[in-house]
């Protein structure tokens, strides 16, 4: 024989289930974030071909990370200083990119990682732009006074340029 729940017990049942909550980090990040030494950075491009790195530099960066929503902050970078740039390879005559003094991310949380997104200018494969998106580049872990990671930042009008750190050489503490 089979047993049938009254439609109104399930009702009563399932109208008591909660709603989940939003994840939220685990930590507070908002404040202003600085590399403690000067990160070693590379330019990188495809002017020869392949996309490869041709140059390395040092910078100390600073962040400033402004809570945007339950799982997004904004962050302002900026270039505090940075070394002349050492050749470790060819990039065939084309110019480096461009370093901007500051740069506006946005970071994807969870609970101990996020995700750092770029807005940027996107191209077709002709070179030709079609307009600005989010652009993701890297993942970083942080605790509640170090954020760890790798940035890979490139842009790709009529060649693809741009800068990267090492694999989880992007570090910053809180100030």
């Amino acid at each position: 024989m089979k047993t049938y729940i009254p439609l109104f017990l399930l009702v009563i049942l399932f109208g008591e289930c909660k709603k989940a909550t939003p994840l939220t980090p685990a930590r507070n990040l908002s404040g202003t974030w600085t590399t403690p030494n000067p990160v070693t950075l590379y330019y990188s491009s495809d002017g020869c071909g392949g996309y490869a790195r041709y140059a390395k530099f040092t910078a100390t960066i600073k962040w400033e990370i402004t809570t945007l929503g339950d799982s997004s902050v904004s962050i302002t970078q900026t270039l505090l200083s940075y070394s002349a740039a050492t050749s470790i390879g060819s990039n065939c005559g084309l110019p480096a990119p461009t370093l901007p003094g500051i740069t506006d991310y946005v970071a994807i949380l969870s609970s101990s990682a996020f995700a750092l997104d770029e807005s940027q200018m996107l191209y077709n494969s002709s070179g030709g732009a079609i307009g600005l998106g989010n652009v993701r580049i890297g993942i970083l872990n942080y605790t509640t006074d170090n954020i760890t990671g790798t940035v890979t930042e490139k842009d790709c009008p009529a060649y693809c340029s741009g800068w990267s750190s090492d694999a989880n050489g992007f570090i910053l503490t809180r100030n």
